[in-house]
């Protein structure tokens, strides 16, 4: 993982800890750590399930060399997304402020907005891996970076053919790296789109204001 995305990954995860971490941040801290942590986990199964849905049909090899990538990237925007609506009401069903059944109202409510996503999600990933694939021509597993060439031996000398070849793999994953940031940043605003509409359907004094 290059340190572009490391970078990208970590600036997502933090921007999900502290948007959630608002929302409880005066709930005990051991609670906290808790709620944060099991919202993070329940997502990232459910971004396992949804990336395992759209490996269907799709190469291993093309499956592996994108699945740490996405997951990472898909698991803190869909905190961002569906998180902090069900953290607002555990903190005033903590605050007995509103009841149980309120509180797995909103839960309910907030699960089935995130199937709907995680579904549209699991399109866009199956398309991305479709578009991988359609590029795999031009790529060489058995091909190493160019920058693991120096130190070797002379007798190794690539010729044209293989530096050619080699470049071609090169511009190949700069290009896969583009297409999967632009399908990533247009999944993410359709699905803040989809979350902000329900949400502001379904509210109510009841239970979801």
């Amino acid at each position: 993982m290059n340190i572009f995305i490391m970078l990208a990954t970590l600036f997502a995860n933090a921007i999900a800890i502290t948007l959630v971490y608002q929302f409880i941040k005066r709930l005990p801290k051991m609670e906290k750590i808790i709620f944060i942590g099991i919202s993070f986990a329940i997502m990232y199964v459910a971004v396992s399930i949804s990336y395992w849905i759209s490996s269907f049909g799709i190469e291993e090899i093309v499956n592996e060399a994108l699945k740490s990538f996405i997951t990472y990237i898909l698991v803190p925007v869909n905190v961002i997304i569906l998180v902090p609506f069900v953290a607002r009401k555990y903190y005033k069903w903590r605050q007995n402020e509103i009841d149980k059944e309120s509180l797995i109202k909103r839960i309910i409510i907030v699960s089935i907005v995130g199937i709907i996503i995680l579904a549209f999600q699991t399109v866009y990933l199956k398309q991305i891996k479709k578009n991988v694939e359609a590029m795999k021509p031009t790529m060489s597993l058995d091909d190493e970076p160019q920058n693991e060439i120096q130190g070797k031996p002379m007798e190794n000398k690539l010729t044209n053919e293989e530096i050619e070849k080699r470049e071609e793999y090169n511009n190949s994953l700069k290009t896969i790296a583009n297409t999967i940031n632009t399908e990533i940043t247009n999944q993410e605003a359709q699905s803040n789109n989809i979350s902000n509409s329900i949400n502001s359907n379904t509210a109510n004094p009841s239970g979801l204001e």
